[in-house]
This record gives structure tokens, sequence and C-alpha cells, in this order.
């Protein structure tokens, strides 16, 4: 679910999994809030929906599906009644999360928080759109938007800009997105009915608890671009691999996850070319690395070095990098040298190598 995306911005006070409850099973508890569109109307007969986790851990939780459900007013208020035992899990405290509806548009808005006291009043959940803008540029398209500050006053500052094809998975993330973002060609390949949106976040205090709101804002859709991997629906080696191959045959929002003891993937060519730039999305490892490249070879047994995986930043779900080799090369494998017994590739959605 993508409302789910705005957990990995990692905040919430509340992340712990084992927060002792302060209220007895018992006691009668009221929470209550209001909701707002962006410009603070109220928002009336609004379905909104309460989730619970198994613990406190509001960042890890597994939300499967709504708890409760209660509509706002006509003044855009909400109430439920709940009792103590509702919030606890044996003596753990739960972590809740109250969503607003999803707007056709994509924009919806979340608090989470654990419940501690008597009377809880949320503070007001206020709807952000981010006005997004696309734009094509000559290498690829801009994405512009209002970051939260601009429209709430308050924020974090940082900003997560998601890309979706026209699956649920994300097909990249840009992490501390100031507007515009540059989204390059590579990134985009020729994919049709892209569509980026943003997600932020703040804190607020309800009582002496902190409450984590995120936003997320409207979508936009993207031009459609034209540039086409040389590795397209290449085929491929790998432990449990698959005809075709699925980390080459074009799906930005597709995922494979590996088998035990995956350490490489290999991609052969149809032909021999000069790299200039590897995309890697939904790129995962299991344990620390010794060693993590990209290799390429012309004749399967002399490999040269295109790019160490462990530079600069470091492994990430969505890499693009440049590669450095000056021979052309017909195959290409990303291998990793873990430095534990159980280190392991972990997963791949695509692997999109690009000769200009």
């Amino acid at each position: 679910m993508r409302w789910m995306r705005a957990l990995t911005l990692g905040m919430l006070a509340v992340s712990g999994g084992c927060t002792e409850s302060k209220v007895e099973e018992d006691q009668e508890i009221v929470l209550s809030g209001r909701l707002v569109d962006e410009a603070g109307a109220p928002l009336a007969d609004e379905l909104l929906k309460l989730y619970r986790s198994e613990n406190s851990a509001c960042a890890l939780a597994a939300f499967s599906s709504s708890w409760r459900s209660v509509k706002t007013r006509a003044d855009g208020t909400f109430g439920l009644d709940l009792l103590g035992a509702d919030t606890r899990s044996g003596s753990i405290a739960r972590c809740f999360v109250v969503r607003s509806p999803d707007r056709p548009q994509g924009r919806r808005v979340s608090a989470f928080f654990l419940i501690q006291q008597a009377e809880v009043a949320l503070p007001s959940l206020q709807e952000w759109t981010g006005s997004l803008t696309a734009a094509a540029e000559g290498q690829g398209v801009s994405v512009g938007f209002r970051p939260l500050s601009a429209t709430h006053g308050a924020g974090s500052g940082e900003h997560v800009l998601y890309l979706y094809p026209s699956g649920a998975r994300e097909a990249w993330q840009v992490l501390n997105a100031s507007s515009p973002v540059h989204l390059s060609d590579y990134v985009l390949e020729d994919a049709n009915g892209l569509t980026a949106s943003v997600v932020t976040e703040r804190e607020a205090k309800a009582g002496g608890e902190t409450v984590g709101i995120t936003y997320s804002s409207d979508a936009v859709a993207l031009p459609r671009r034209a540039r086409v991997p040389v590795s397209r629906g290449a085929p491929c080696t790998y432990q449990g691999a698959e005809t075709p191959c699925r980390v080459t045959n074009g799906d930005l929002g597709g995922i494979v996850l590996f088998q035990e003891g995956v350490q490489g993937v290999s991609v052969q060519l149809s032909r021999a070319t000069v790299l200039r730039k590897a995309v890697l999305r939904n790129f995962g490892v299991n344990g620390t690395m010794n060693e993590l490249v990209l290799e390429g070879s012309a004749d399967g047994t002399q490999w040269v070095s295109l790019v160490n995986l462990l530079a600069g930043a470091g492994v990430r779900p969505f890499m693009e990098v440049d590669l450095t080799g000056t021979t052309a090369v017909s195959q290409v494998r990303v291998r990793a040298v873990p430095r534990e017994a159980t280190g392991r590739l972990l997963s791949l959605g695509q692997l999109s190598l690009f000769e200009e």
C-alpha cells in the first residue's frame, strides 16, 4: 500500500516496539481530532480509518486491514470512545494510525501515535496537495513541488519523491528532495503512465505524547520519454532465475526476492558495447559486504570492474551510477563478497544498462 511508504522516512519517537502502557484495561478513553483541507476548511462526512499494531513500533507495524472507522462531523471533527484494553497488547502500548481517505488525485494524511491517557486530542489533520508540476527537459523531466512549510508553516524539511508505474510498487525514490527534482531519461526509460508524488512529515504533541504526521501529495503524470537500455530483454543467470528474465524485462516497479545464498546476477547482452550508465531498482543486500561490484566481460572469463557499488553513499535501493569501463563487454554481473557466511544479494527489481 502506497500510504505505508511514509514509514520509510524513519520518523516517530514511538518507534520502539515495547513501550509499557500507562492506562488500565477498564479505563475509558476518548480519542478526538479534526480533518481539514489544505486551506483549513473543515471536511465533513469523511470516513477516517483507524489502524493499530500488535506493539508500539509504528515504523515496523504491518497493518493489514483497518481496525475501526469513524466519520467526520459537519465541522470536520471526529471522536471515538475506546477502552484501555483496546490500546494495549498485554502490558505493551499499541501504536495507532488515523488515516484520511485516499483522494482521486492521490493526497492523504496520517497520524501515528500511542494512547497513554484518558483523553487524546490529535492535532488537526490538514491535507497537503504539494502542487506538483512536471515538465520535459532536454535529458529528462523536472518535477516541482511546494514544500510542506509553505502551506502548513511546519515540517521536518525532508521530502521524499516517489516515482510510480501503473502498479503499486515504486519505480524510483529521491531522498531529501528539494524542488525542482531532475529525473534523468536513464531513470524514466520509455515507461508509459509514470506518476510522481512526494511524502513528508512533521511531529506534534497530543498531551505528553509525540504524534507523527505524514503527508502524501497529489500525484502528477510525467511526460513519456524514449530511452531504452541495451540490456532490455537480455537473458540473465542466477540461482532460481526465470525465463524471460525478470530483472531486464522493463517492469520498473517489479522486484525479485533472491533465494538464500545468491551472491551474483549476470546478464548476457545481445552484442558487445562500451557501457556508460547503470540503473538498479529495488536493490538490496543482506549483511555487510567486503566487496560489491558491477563487472563486465567480453568472454566470460576475464572480468573488469565497471563500478564499486559500495563507494560514495553506499548501497541504496535505487541507484543511478556512471560506469568506468573503456572496453566493449557483452556480459555484465553484480558480484557480492559478503563478510559473513549469511550475507547475500537480497533483491533486485531491474538492472538497466546504457551505452550512451
